[in-house]
C-alpha cells in the first residue's frame, strides 16, 4: 500500500476515534445529569428506515434463458470467441516471469507465494474456459440438452425471509440505557476517557 494512502488512512482512523470520544463524553454528561435530554434526542433521531422497497426491487428474476435459446447460434459463437480468447492470453500470450515480478511488486508478495497466487489465478481461468467451450458448444449444436440442466438449476432463492428479521424495531437497549442513565453515563464517559487518554499518549509519543 502506497504510503501516503497509509497516511490518510491512519489520520482517518485518529480524527474518527478523537471525535468519537468527545461525542461519548458529552452523552456521557448528559446520561448522568440530563437523560431527559438524551430521550428527548433519541425521540428525533431514532426514525426508522425500511429497506423493503429496497429488497423488493432486488428480489426479482431476470430470465436471460430464452433470449439466449432463440439466438443460440449467436450466443454460442460469442462465448466460443471470448473463450479461445482468454486460452491464448493466459497460454501463448502470458510471460509468466514477468507476471509473477509484476504481480509480486504490485501487491508488495514473496516471489514464491506471487507465483503460487499466478498459477492457481491461471488454472482457474484456463477450467472456466474449457467450460465455457463446452457449454457453447452444446448451445450451438444441441441446446435442447442444456434444458434439463437449466431447470434443475435455475432454482430462485429469495432474500425477503431471510432479512425479515432486520425489518422488526427493537428499543430495548434504548429503555435499558435510559432506565439505568446514570451507571450507563459513568461508564462512557470511563471508556471515552480510556480512548481519549490512548490518543494523547500515542500522538505524544
Amino acid at each position: 500500500m502506497s504510503p501516503i494512502v497509509e497516511s490518510l488512512l491512519l489520520r482517518s482512523f485518529v480524527i474518527f476515534l478523537m471525535v468519537g470520544g468527545l461525542a461519548g463524553l458529552v452523552v456521557g454528561v448528559l446520561l448522568i445529569f440530563s437523560p431527559h435530554r438524551i430521550s428527548a434526542i433519541g425521540i428525533v433521531l431514532n426514525r426508522w428506515i425500511s429497506t423493503r422497497h429496497i429488497n423488493q426491487a432486488l428480489d426479482r428474476t431476470v430470465t436471460l434463458d430464452p433470449w439466449f435459446y432463440r439466438h443460440h447460434r449467436t450466443s454460442a459463437g460469442l462465448i466460443l470467441l471470448a473463450a479461445g480468447y482468454i486460452l491464448y492470453a493466459f497460454t501463448v500470450g502470458l510471460d509468466r516471469h514477468s507476471a509473477v515480478i509484476e504481480f509480486a511488486r504490485r501487491f508488495n508478495l514473496p516471489a514464491g507465494l506471487a507465483s503460487g497466487l499466478l498459477d492457481g489465478l491461471v488454472l482457474a481461468t484456463l477450467l472456466g474456459a474449457l467450460l465455457a467451450i463446452f457449454v457453447s458448444l452444446f448451445l450451438l449444436l444441441r441446446p435442447s440438452l442444456l434444458r434439463d440442466f437449466e431447470q434443475a438449476s435455475n432454482r430462485w432463492i429469495s432474500l425477503r425471509k431471510a432479512l425479515k428479521p432486520m425489518e422488526i424495531r427493537r428499543t430495548g437497549l434504548d429503555e435499558y440505557v435510559l432506565k439505568h442513565a446514570r451507571q450507563a453515563g459513568i461508564l462512557l464517559m470511563i471508556g471515552s476517557l480510556y480512548v481519549l487518554a490512548l490518543l494523547a499518549t500515542w500522538i505524544g509519543h
